[in-house]
């Protein structure tokens, strides 16, 4: 084997015994939570056929309302597994089911009383025009969708929100997978998939504890600086600039298109100057955009999250923004949120590896998340580093959101391992962090039904770092940031210590070119 076919089959070989273990086993392959606040079937296939199923024509049309027919079909699968899952004594935490119930109940109640409102209608009517079909057949169309939402659709989340009382009526509390059947095994084997390291959960708590004290003293110091009154009281501090009237947007509806604006114009601000720092290789051909989460999706989402471009890249790259609660949304905090989530963080590394095509095309694909979010957290530190916060509340709001990384090794740990409850990890979150309530809410809920997710981010952070670290010291005034970043990002996403590996071998040859 050539050495880029051996990195490729240990990749592989890694990729399948790592879900082997935790997806696929006998064992523990109905542990995850199908259902959840977050994401699952019953609402994705409906962000599926809204955001990817493009119509050109009529035989698209046709496709759009058999899809939508047929998920139907989905939801009763979706039923039999989690009836599997009772079998199994896998019990949803409480305020899961509630979380789901309430979000489809919205949803139901449009598709039952507005059903031209509701996103399936909306979206199939925006898809379609002229070119596509005459009038009449517009209004056909039109007419025997909404007969299949009446007769297939709703009875079909009706199925699923009856199940789902069940389940709600059987959960008793709200648990980390520790209670479930050999629920600390299970999360063990969380955390390696997440992390790709065998660190304990005891070791990711402490590194957690060590960064939260240190993030909050490097807070601290620049409230301190500032001579910000209460600056040994840094939550106070941060939540007083917060409700400063210039970091803040109006309560109206044009503000939420300004928002998507501003961030648009954070993105451009930095993209312009990423020729120093990149190579072109590592630049993507595919534009940034920005939008708004789907509103059916928001009272449960998280603040933001990013879309990776179709292959064809007839689907931009996207960087989703909630905008539930316009006060939610403070200015300071935006661009890091922006350089993590786009511009250089996940729309570069995802642009990036699918563009690699001289590699096999499961490499493009798979994606391990200590490696993509390890890269959008430094993406974040590059950011700070090179001076593209202006102010100096913008660099807190880049701290913040590092402590706030930092805060997750400790609470998922103490959920999951420790056996916190729900109060604990809410109580540890605003004690530590910045947060408001209901983001912290949002938070929690998150890592229960996400066991391990949430330590991937400082932990591959961290491991990037230090091998950044490691070239410059090895290299000294040799180093170059542009091919550094090269080697990160030209093999695609990779567990930690094919990375380490990918690292010494850039080094090694560096070293011989000298």
């Amino acid at each position: 084997m050539s050495p880029d076919q051996r990195y490729s089959y240990d990749i592989l070989e890694y990729f399948l015994n790592i879900n082997l273990k935790r997806e696929l086993s006998d064992e523990f392959q109905y542990h995850n939570y199908l259902i959840n606040q977050k994401a699952g079937p019953q609402l994705d296939i409906i962000a599926f056929i809204t955001k990817f199923h493009r119509i050109s024509n009529l035989s698209d049309a046709e496709a759009y309302l058999i899809r939508v027919q047929r998920t139907s079909k989905a939801l009763d699968q979706l039923i039999e597994q989690q009836i599997e899952r009772r079998h199994r004594n896998i019990e949803t935490p409480r305020f899961v089911c509630q979380r789901v119930i309430d979000g489809l109940e919205a949803f139901q109640k449009q598709l039952r009383d507005e059903p031209n409102k509701s996103p399936l209608i909306i979206t199939f009517i925006d898809k379609l025009n002229d070119t596509i079909c005459s009038k009449e057949k517009q209004t056909e169309l039109i007419s025997r969708l909404l007969k299949i939402i009446k007769i297939n659709v709703i009875p079909a989340y009706d199925r699923l929100l009856n199940i789902l009382y069940e389940d709600l009526s059987n959960a008793k509390t709200d648990h980390g997978v520790w209670k479930l059947p050999n629920g600390d095994k299970y999360y063990k084997i969380c955390l390696e998939y997440h992390t790709t390291t065998n660190m304990s959960p005891d070791e990711i708590h402490e590194l957690g504890k060590i960064h939260v004290e240190r993030i909050q003293n490097e807070m601290r110091k620049i409230l301190k600086e500032k001579q910000i009154e209460s600056w040994h009281d840094f939550r106070t501090s941060i939540t007083n600039l917060e409700y400063d009237i210039e970091q803040k947007y109006e309560n109206i509806e044009e503000s939420r298109t300004k928002i998507l604006n501003d961030y648009c114009q954070i993105i451009e601000d930095i993209d312009r100057e990423m020729d120093k720092y990149f190579s072109s290789a590592c630049r993507p051909t595919t534009k940034c955009v920005v939008e708004r989460i789907p509103q059916f999706k928001e009272a449960t989402a998280v603040s933001a999250y990013y879309s990776s471009a179709a292959f064809d890249g007839k689907t931009p790259g996207t960087f989703f923004v909630n905008l539930r609660n316009i006060d939610e949304v403070v200015k300071f905090k935006m661009y890091t949120l922006a350089y993590h989530e786009a511009v250089p963080g996940h729309h570069f590394q995802l642009n990036v590896a699918q563009s690699l095509k001289h590699l096999p095309f499961f490499r493009r694909m798979i994606g391990f998340t200590v490696y993509n979010e390890g890269w959008a957290l430094y993406a974040e530190q590059l950011a700070a580093e090179k001076g593209f916060h202006k102010s100096w509340y913008s660099y807190l709001g880049y701290l913040d959101a590092q402590l706030f990384r930092a805060c997750r090794l400790v609470v998922d740990t103490g959920i999951h391992w420790k056996r916190w409850s729900r109060e604990q990890a809410i109580d540890y979150l605003i004690e530590n962090t910045c947060l408001k309530k209901g983001k912290v809410i949002t938070e929690v809920e998150r890592y229960f039904v996400y066991p391990g997710q949430a330590c991937s981010y400082m932990i591959g952070y961290l491991v990037i770092l230090s091998l950044r670290e490691k070239a410059q010291k090895a290299l000294g005034d040799k180093f170059d940031l542009k091919q550094f970043h090269d080697a990160i990002l030209l093999s695609g996403s990779l567990p930690l210590n094919m990375l380490e590996n990918i690292i010494d071998e850039f080094i090694k040859a560096k070293l011989e070119d000298m």
